[in-house]
């Protein structure tokens, strides 16, 4: 048993080197019960069926043009409800297979139609990023820099699930991958319903923050009446078959096929395998997700084309949670390319410091990973942070970690307590942020945990303050979510602190017409229902006797990142979002003097904030 002083970090070390060692133990029961390679009717039908194994093991590179639409639960109007394609990328995949060497040149475009040019360089010995990678640079383009750990392995998975030919080469080097046909592979965790998955996001307007989406009609009934649908809806289409219809193509494709089993560093593979062309029609594994938990990965390939002797799918799709994560359809297939070894040169000046715990991490949020990078959220990487702290009245804190997952802490010590405000993206910043409690606020127990409203990048990493015995405090719409993250079922791809812990989690909730108060003799918290088009569960957090107020995501941005450009937009032209927080300071009749934004590092004086609002 871990002692109960043990450090968050320590805890986390123990829990990855557990993981570790299951993980070993898994590949060593595989090796041990093997079938030789020749004997295994199925897999060399596979083989087969990808042009046979001299033209595969003779592929030395590819060069394959494709378009990809990645997609992303955790971003809808109401908590844990709603899909949101968050980007739409044209990309080439140059691959020199013998030497290591990834190079993957993207044009994205995120949810606000905004284009943004990247390359990531992955070599045998380094990971590194050129061009406009992260959507809060303010002068882009322009970045050369080091790929985090975690998304270099997150980037080399998701090539590798694209590209079953580098699975089937490994296997047919070392047959021990291949786990006899009698294998019984869990394949459980969680699965959406179409309830959760619509309304789906397609995009947003920039300014007011509108979304177009497609529904089914059961939520459109729902909604379409009230003020917020008005508020959030830019436009929208009814498609109730939209999910089955992505769902039943994924069905069918599974018709007439053997499988084989593939061990893997993560999780098992299970491939269906066309039983009259040797195709693979699917490839299905396990993956965890910071909201969901363990979640099955499934990866459907369809139209296989010859290209010089050696078969690829011409469309691809992945399903997480039997959902749509990625679609990708390839244009153009070149094999054995001679490239320029220029192409593979890592930019000057830049070093890449490999990190062994967030390559662990990588490749078992790969989904979430890719998604939130390719969007132009770059830095929220997986691993644990280092945490700089910025007081900004006496016992009130700005947290922010590096890497940064571009949310902003506030921590409140009270006289009994901690309050912490806003935990953002994953686990591991939560213990690092416990950690800096425990060193700078000694003595106190954190005792409750507020979320601003349900979306992942604020409310993702709620599990270890839970874990540590705070209260979570929410909107009572997010009642019923928050629980099912609480009380999910345990990690075997990933587990964290909850999950080693045996606290009975606590659901505290405020609603639309009453408040909630953190009670305090020297710092009083008080937790306030605001009225907007973002989120159906927003709440704002004041503190009175600092005359402190965290807005979450309602709007301070422009103002916090770049107050002198923003001073001079016209007056006329606020955005939605800066209306409703400026309507709800005056609701409440708040007189505050600090603005503090999720997103934002530097405070904004309410004087500035009524000349942005033309006063």
């Amino acid at each position: 048993m871990m002692p109960k002083s043990m450090p968050f970090g320590l805890k986390l070390l123990s829990g990855l080197l557990t993981a570790m060692m299951t993980t070993v133990s898994s590949q060593y029961a595989a090796s041990s019960q093997a079938l030789p390679l020749d004997s295994n009717d199925t897999f060399a039908r596979i083989v087969t069926g990808l042009g046979g194994e001299t033209a595969l093991l003779g592929l030395e590179s590819f060069h394959i043009k494709s378009h990809r639409d990645r997609y992303l639960m955790g971003q809808g109007p109401e908590p844990g409800v709603g899909l949101f394609r968050g980007v739409t990328s044209d990309v080439e995949v140059s691959y020199d297979i013998p030497a290591e060497n990834l190079r993957l040149d993207f044009v994205h475009a995120n949810h606000y139609r905004i284009k943004r040019d990247v390359t990531e360089l992955i070599t045998g010995e380094g990971a590194f990023l050129m061009g406009w990678d992260d959507f809060y640079q303010e002068k882009p383009p322009g970045v050369n820099k080091a790929m985090k750990s975690d998304r270099r392995g997150a980037s080399l998975k998701t090539e590798r699930l694209l590209n079953p030919h580098l699975i089937i080469r490994d296997a047919i080097a070392n047959p021990s991958l291949i786990l006899p046909s009698s294998h019984s592979l869990n394949l459980g965790g969680q699965l959406l319903t179409a309830d959760e998955v619509f309304p789906v996001s397609f995009s947003r307007d920039r300014a007011s923050g509108k979304r177009v989406i497609v529904t089914n009609q059961k939520w459109l009934d729902r909604w379409s009446s009230t003020k917020f649908f008005r508020e959030a809806i830019f436009d929208y289409e009814i498609d109730s078959q939209w999910l089955i219809r992505w769902q039943r193509l994924l069905e069918s494709n599974s018709d007439n096929t053997e499988a084989v089993f593939i061990d893997d560093p993560v999780y098992p593979m299970r491939l269906l395998v066309d039983s009259a062309t040797g195709y693979i029609k699917s490839l299905t594994t396990m993956e965890h997700d910071v909201v969901l938990g363990d979640v099955p990965l499934e990866v459907s390939y369809f139209d296989w084309e010859e290209h010089q002797g050696i078969l690829f799918p011409k469309n691809i799709k992945i399903s997480v949670a039997d959902v749509p994560a990625l679609e990708v359809n390839r244009s153009a297939i070149q094999i054995n390319v001679d490239f320029d070894a220029a192409m593979f040169t890592a930019p000057a000046g830049v070093d890449y410091a490999h990190d062994q715990v967030l390559a662990y991490r990588g490749p078992r949020v790969s989904q979430i990973v890719q998604s939130l990078a390719h969007a132009g959220s770059p830095e929220k990487a997986l691993g644990r942070p280092t945490i700089g702290a910025k007081e900004i009245e006496p016992g009130v804190f700005i947290l922010d970690a590096t890497p940064s997952d571009v949310i902003y802490v506030l921590v409140v010590e009270q006289s009994n307590g901690v309050v912490v405000i806003e935990p953002g993206f994953f686990d591991l910043k939560g213990e690092a942020i416990l950690d800096w409690i425990t060193a700078n606020i000694p003595d106190k127990p954190i005792t409750h945990v507020v979320v601003t409203h349900a979306h992942m990048d604020h409310g993702g990493g709620v599990r270890p303050y839970v874990a540590a015995g705070a209260k979570l405090v929410v909107h009572s719409r997010a009642e019923a979510f928050y629980k099912s993250v609480l009380t999910r079922p345990a990690s075997i791809v990933l587990p964290d602190m909850l999950d080693q812990s045996a606290i009975a989690p606590t659901i505290l909730t405020l609603n639309d017409e009453s408040p909630f108060e953190i009670k305090d003799d020297e710092r009083p918290v008080v937790v306030y229902p605001v009225e907007n088009g973002h989120s159906t569960d927003m709440v704002m957090v004041w503190l009175e006797r600092e005359r402190v107020l965290y807005s979450g995501d309602l709007y301070i941005g422009a103002l916090a990142r770049y107050p002198a450009a923003a001073r001079k937009i016209p007056a006329a032209t606020p955005p939605s979002s800066a209306i409703e927080l400026y309507n709800a300071i005056g609701l409440y009749g708040l007189d505050v003097n600090t603005l503090v934004g999720s997103h934002n590092a530097n405070v904004v004086l309410m004087g500035e904030f009524h000349q942005f609002m033309g006063n």
